[in-house]
């Protein structure tokens, strides 16, 4: 086996890490039937969820079970929110339900959450895209129910931190089917009031009263708001899906206009700091030039102004004098450059004609050597010519001589031929070819 080997801790913390880190297996709906319900005496749950296929291991801790108002037990058809991992000392896969609920009855929570991962994944409640409430906004906008308590906390808030500022009211629908789309059309005509900021309040509820503020359509127009807004919707523990998307969450509407104005005790306070703070500087700003003024009445040009006027004038001759003189050298700078430039053009003339001299006569140097040399090339050329002519083998032929060949090459000894062999003669003006019939040494053999 030449794979790694690990141990089966190493394997099942591997897998366990896997499982957690990817988001499609965490806050999971599941449906199917309980079995072998276990209420332990720590306040957990355990149970298995399975269908006609698989199963699978669940175990619901004391902090979530305790916040459901719902028992299983054996048999029941549920839909639970879970999250998967894997249980380590067993190496078991399992789900740790955060919620349970009887499938079938049209759970507002398991809706609530569901369209929570929407949004969520589709990026409209991304802190990013939210806007800062201004500091000191002098139109607010209101949008709540109307003669109701959320309405009176927000203008008893209002009178009391910021009473300054003008509150624009549009009232609406906060509870019911129809609710959603009236806090639509309101926001959309309160964009056209040119309010500061948007409060959009209700009081508390159950999550059906609250069902109106976790609408889709409502979501996405408040993210599309070209106005900040801040929503404070039901009490401290109710949270809606507008309050995820709003710009900034109140917890009640007392808190949401708290979080829009600043506290006009605190402002005042703070006014105060900067006029005793711009009143000191004033002061110091006033000692420090009186300070200046009283050292300039004491300097000589303020008691007699004239003697600053012909310190100036003196000043102003010196540089005109001094302006005249650079004025005098500088043309006469120029003079000698102009002279200097004339004798240097004068001389590079010279020089380009002596060098105009100079290079025809080289030229013409160059041309004789050039000609007595293509001279003595020509007769040595011929010499070489005449004693390669004297040495060629046709002039040999010329006088007599032969050359005489078979097929394997020119005959130079008799040993080379034999009888009857076939011998090519060359002469100066053609070729003869024999036989040989008989052969002879030089000693006559």
């Amino acid at each position: 086996m030449s794979q790694a080997v690990v141990k089966v801790s190493t394997l099942v913390s591997y897998l366990k890490s896997k499982i957690d880190q990817d988001n499609y297996l965490q806050r999971i709906l599941v449906c199917g039937e309980i079995s072998n319900f276990v209420h332990h005496r720590s306040g957990h749950w355990y149970f298995t969820i399975k269908d006609e296929a698989s199963r699978l291991s669940c175990v619901m801790f004391a902090s979530s079970a305790s916040r459901s108002k719902y028992l299983p037990k054996d048999g029941d058809q549920v839909i639970v929110q879970a999250n998967t991992s894997v249980f380590e000392s067993s190496g078991q896969l399992q789900l740790y339900v955060t919620g349970i609920k009887l499938d079938g009855i049209g759970d507002l929570h398991i809706q609530f959450e569901l369209l929570k991962k929407k949004l969520f994944e589709e990026g409209y409640f991304d802190e990013n895209h939210k806007v800062s409430i201004p500091k000191y906004p002098m139109r607010i906008g209101l949008i709540t129910g109307k003669n109701t308590a959320a309405r009176e906390d927000v203008v008893s808030t209002l009178n009391r931190r910021w009473p300054i500022a003008k509150l624009i009211e549009i009232n609406t629908l906060v509870q019911g089917e129809a609710a959603s789309q009236q806090i639509i059309e309101a926001l959309r005509q309160m964009e056209s009031k040119d309010v500061d900021v948007v409060l959009l309040v209700r009081g508390g509820g159950s999550i059906e009263d609250l069902w109106a503020f976790n609408d889709e359509n409502l979501a996405k127009c408040i993210y599309n708001y070209s106005i900040p807004i801040i929503t404070g919707v039901g009490h401290e523990v109710d949270t809606t899906i507008v309050d995820y998307v709003s710009d900034c969450r109140a917890p009640t509407p007392t808190g949401a206009c708290e979080l829009a104005t600043p506290d006009k005790d605190e402002v005042i306070q703070t006014l105060a700091l900067i006029k005793q703070t711009l009143i000191k500087q004033s002061r110091s700003d006033v000692e420090f030039e009186r300070a200046r003024l009283d050292r300039f009445k004491n300097m000589p040009w303020y008691q007699i102004p004239k003697s600053l006027v012909d310190q100036r004038q003196m000043k102003l001759d010196y540089a005109s004098n001094r302006l005249q003189v650079s004025t005098f050298i500088s043309q006469k700078k120029r003079i000698e450059l102009d002279q200097i430039s004339q004798a240097f053009k004068t001389l590079v003339s010279k020089r380009l004609h002596q060098v105009e001299i100079d290079l025809g006569h080289y030229t013409q140097q160059m041309n004789q050597n050039v000609i007595e040399r293509i001279q003595r090339e020509k007769k040595n050329m011929a010499s070489m010519i005449h004693l390669l002519d004297a040495y060629s083998p046709l002039n040999v032929l010329k006088r007599g001589y032969a050359i005489a060949s078979t097929t394997s090459g020119i005959i130079t000894s008799v040993s080379q031929v034999k009888m009857d062999d076939e011998v090519k003669i060359r002469l100066t003006d053609g070729e003869i070819i024999t036989r040989v019939n008989r052969k002879e040494t030089n000693n006559g053999n």
